[in-house]
């Protein structure tokens, strides 16, 4: 027999390390918000069970937990990426439901008067087979290049971890000048603090926000754009300043900065997107 008490822990500790799986296959790192986002789907198992609470069960119910679980683990990530967090925690959870259905079987029964021995055996079971699909993607993945980018807008200069991606070739419509794509806080010196903060949120929202710290600066007025551009799979709408690049080794060259308040690579290992033609640059200057 389990006591509330005993289900409330069960529920926050399986959640967890749910989501501490789920973040760590997505290549993020892990924070707070894991703890948070299984305090609230432990807090709705345990409520479901309650008399006059019941409707809390059910798959359906269940689905919109895991969606809340979600939501507070890994926000702000649009919907495509939401579902397959979604549907990645529920493989996760069968995944950790059937060793700990196998630990008990291996046990035969042996700690049948409390559920943490066998729970406990299928947690490491789960995470060693966690472990090692993280482990196995990363080194079945094509190694990628990543190059030192400096970035000089203004006066002011930047340098920075660039990813090097064949599918960065976007220029510039109106200059034909090569875009690149940087993460906003990686360049957080670079830019006047009023103009930083209202380039924090999705570009469509904060275009209001970005006029106004604009206003009466020619230099950010001329300098300024308003870009679609697709990085890391996602289609999003960008500004970008006319600003100076290079990869290091190489030669200066205009380029239009455009910044993202989004993290591009979850390891951080960059926080810039650049394409080939900057290091062509770089290559036939650096001789």
């Amino acid at each position: 027999m389990v006591n509330l008490d005993q289900l409330l822990a069960i529920n926050l500790v399986a959640d967890g390390l749910l989501l501490a799986a789920l973040v760590r296959l997505r290549g993020d790192r892990a924070s707070l918000r894991i703890l948070l986002g299984a305090a609230a789907g432990a807090i709705w198992a345990t409520a479901s069970v309650l008399p006059g609470l019941r409707e809390l069960g059910g798959l359906v119910q269940d689905l919109a937990a895991g969606i809340l679980m979600v939501a507070i683990a890994r926000p702000h990530r649009g919907w495509r990426s939401a579902l397959q967090d979604l549907l990645l925690l529920l493989l996760l959870a069968a995944a950790l439901a059937g060793l700990t259905l196998l630990a008990e079987g291996l046990t035969q029964g042996a700690f049948a008067g409390s559920p943490w021995p066998a729970f406990a055996a299928g947690a490491v079971l789960f995470w060693a087979a966690v472990e090692g699909a993280y482990r196995w993607r990363h080194l079945a993945a094509p190694r990628r290049e990543i190059r030192p980018l400096e970035v000089r807008w203004q006066g002011r200069r930047g340098l920075l971890w660039a990813l090097v991606d064949t599918g960065c070739e976007a220029r510039d419509p109106l200059s034909g000048l090569p875009v690149v794509v940087a993460e906003r806080s990686a360049l957080r010196r670079l830019l006047p603090h009023r103009l930083y903060e209202a380039l924090g949120r999705p570009a469509l929202a904060a275009s209001a926000d970005v006029a106004a710290a604009a206003q009466g600066d020619d230099r950010i007025e001329r300098s300024l754009r308003l870009l679609q551009l697709r990085t890391v799979g996602e289609a999003e709408w960008l500004f970008g300043l006319r600003a100076v690049g290079r990869i290091l080794g190489g030669q200066e060259q205009p380029i239009v900065l455009c910044l993202t308040p989004r993290r591009l690579s979850q390891e951080g290992t960059f926080a810039a997107l650049v394409g080939p033609q900057m290091c062509r640059m770089g290559e036939g200057t650096g001789s």
